[in-house]
This record gives C-alpha cells, structure tokens and sequence, in this order.
C-alpha cells in the first residue's frame, strides 16, 4: 500500500488553526470592578467611577499606605494615572480630629 499525502486534510487543518488564532487574538479580557484581592502585603479594589473607567485603591499592609489611581480604559490597553496616596495613621488621626 501506497502511502498518499491528503492535502484537503492538510488544508483544512491549516485552515482551522487560522480561524483559531484570529478568534483568540480578538478576545479581549474582562475587567471586572467592585472585586478585590489581598496577598504579599497588598490589598487592591476596584470601583467604577461612573463616567466608563475605574478606581483602583492599592492598600499595602506593610507600610500603611492607601494608593489611588485612575484607569481610563479597563476593557482594553489601559493607562494608570496615580491620584492621591495617603499614609493610614496620618489620615485616621486627621479624620478622629474632625468633630
């Protein structure tokens, strides 16, 4: 018996691995607010903001220190911006004083 190379089969393969590809790359990855997650000291939350980015607050246990930043595209290529830090006893103390 004659070994005889299927080329349809070939092609329909090559065919399939494109159309996967091309599938895989247009999945963009979803970014879900309002979740959090905490390990290596730090704590991150994100919020929307209401006008189609996010807040996302980066806490870290270790040095007492709350991070907020912006960012303006969660669903695709994202920029961070930083808005404001702040030191937890210094913002705690300043709030208790407040009356």
């Amino acid at each position: 018996m004659k070994y005889q190379p299927n080329n349809a089969l070939w092609a329909s393969a090559f065919v399939l691995l494109g159309m996967i590809l091309f599938t895989a790359n247009k999945h963009a990855p979803t970014a879900i607010a309002e979740t959090s997650i905490t390990g290596n000291g730090f704590t991150l939350v994100t919020t929307p903001d209401g006008r189609g980015a996010d807040f996302l607050y980066v806490v870290d246990d270790v040095n007492s220190v709350l991070m907020v930043y912006n960012v303006q595209n969660p669903q695709g290529n994202s920029t961070i911006k930083p808005i404001v830090g702040w030191r937890l006893p210094a913002m705690f103390s300043v709030a208790r004083n407040r009356k």
